[in-house]
């Protein structure tokens, strides 16, 4: 019940503070426009869509890398033949390397090419060759994701904190100009009750000019003026200062809603602490990662079969030389070692001979980097520590955002009761003066002052009507 008359007051009274200009905008409205034609807000916004179209960009998924070269054609005159030689010492290769996490790499080649068009004699060395690398131990790297998710949340939180905390700039002048103009209008009316009681007490001769009584309400009325003066410059001030936050002139303001100031904590906390959440995973996935340098072992196993086949024209001899090349091998290393066994062969198809060759290598080292790896590590520990230590304060932080907002909406919303009560009763006093002044038991006077009351009744229903949506902005600010 108490509510709905709230609700009501808010729709009567609020209306005299929108006429004291016939242009009057609803809050909405002012706030909609402020947002839309904000510079600040553009770049902000311009900001967060950067940062998300970066983030795109790295989640986007890799496709098949595509490589194609080709080694330098040189063309040589044989006066004995009348005919250039053509040869292409690189020869043609391609390159495809597969989105994997094993980096496979599959190359095709035709290797040295020699080509001579009076005889149409050739000489060509294709090769297919694939490799693919197996890690064991730790290769989950998280990193990127968790970077890209602590980037989308910093944009969208930062972004619409931003907005919330802009639009709360736009309540607290609107709030100032209010309380501003209420001081103006109370000052004015206290100078005109100032100068009436002098006229009349003059008039009536209860005092004379020139006395000490005299002088005194001439420098009361001299106060107030002086005090007028100083609220009007400042509502100059503050007109200055919306029309910079705004964008736009004070036109007065016709409606302000009822804030919702609904709230529940969350047990995760807010982006703030999911931030630091994020912070703390990251020095963990560092760390892991710079550990997996030590334990972590690799297998690379590459192959590929290559061969050539050389027209009679480019031979002493008549015969015609073929051969095919196969080629394997395997690599396994770790931090500080290298050992490496290959195979390979060559088979002479005229001959029906094939010759292998069988190598290892290997390589060893005492880690002569060791204490800078270990000083590295200790680092990364103590980022973790760190880490560790701003999650927890951060999920300290919002417990104690939680108190203190949970006990401000207690106290805005004993507020606007007992202001409720208050103009309940002023309203009441201004319907018995008006009763009384109907049947001649109440001056003009009397029925003036009730009604200036309850007009001031608007200002500060207007204000707190302010400053609870300026509290249901901290609460949806809290919860992003």
């Amino acid at each position: 019940m108490h509510n709905r008359k709230i609700r009501g007051m808010v729709l009567c009274l609020v209306l005299i503070i929108g006429t004291t200009s016939a242009f009057s905008q609803s809050l909405e409205d002012i706030v909609s426009r402020a947002l839309g034609e904000s510079i600040q807000m553009q770049d902000l916004e311009i900001t967060k869509n950067n940062a998300l179209l970066t983030q795109s960009i790295s989640q986007a998924e890799d496709n098949v890398g595509i490589t194609v070269s080709s080694g330098e054609v040189s063309a040589t005159y044989d006066p004995a033949s009348s005919a250039y030689e053509f040869e292409n010492l690189g020869g043609v290769s391609a390159s495809f390397l597969l989105p994997d996490d094993g980096e496979t790499t599959i190359t095709v080649s035709t290797g040295t090419m020699r080509y001579l068009p009076n005889g149409s004699a050739f000489a060509i060395s294709p090769k297919v060759s694939a490799s693919h690398t197996l890690t064991y131990g730790y290769t989950i790297d998280n990193r990127e994701s968790l970077a890209n998710r602590q980037t989308e949340l910093l944009a969208t939180s930062s972004y619409e904190s931003s907005k919330l905390n802009y639009t709360n700039t736009i309540y607290k002048q609107i709030s100032s100009l209010l309380e501003n103009e209420k001081s103006i209008k109370q000052t004015e009316k206290q100078i005109a009750d100032l100068r009436l009681d002098l006229e009349q007490n003059l008039s009536l001769k209860l005092i004379r000019e020139g006395s000490l009584t005299h002088e005194t309400q001439k420098q009361a009325i001299a106060s107030q003026e002086a005090t007028l003066s100083g609220l009007q410059a400042s509502r100059e001030l503050l007109l200055r200062q919306y029309a910079t936050i705004t964008g736009s002139s004070w036109e007065g303001v016709d409606s302000i809603p009822e804030p919702v100031l609904d709230f529940s904590s969350n047990e995760e906390g807010n982006s703030n602490v999911l931030m630091q959440s994020l912070a703390l995973s990251l020095a963990k996935e560092d760390l892991a990662l710079k550990m997996a340098e030590f334990e972590n072992k690799s297998l690379k196993l590459s192959g590929g079969i290559g061969g050539s086949s050389i027209d009679s024209a480019f031979l002493v001899s008549s015969s015609t030389l073929q051969t095919v090349t196969p080629e394997l091998s395997a690599t396994l290393s770790g931090k500080q070692f290298s050992l490496t066994g290959k195979v390979e062969g060559t088979y002479d198809i005229s001959k029906n001979d094939f010759t292998p060759t069988v190598s290892i290598s290997g390589n060893w080292s005492n880690n002569p980097t060791s204490t800078t790896d270990s000083l590295t590590v200790q680092k990364l520990q103590n980022e973790v520590l760190l880490a560790e230590i701003a999650y927890a304060n951060a999920k300290n932080d919002y417990q104690q955002s939680v108190t203190s907002l949970e006990n401000r909406i207690a106290s805005w919303n004993l507020s606007y009761m007992l202001l409720g009560q208050t103009m309940d009763y002023h309203q009441q006093v201004l319907g018995q003066q008006q009763d009384l002044a109907r049947r001649g038991l109440a001056t003009k006077s009397e029925v003036d002052d009730a009604t200036f009351t309850v007009e001031m009744d608007a200002y500060d229903l207007a204000v707190t009507l302010l400053s609870g949506l300026q509290l249901e902005n901290e609460i949806r600010i809290l919860q992003i």
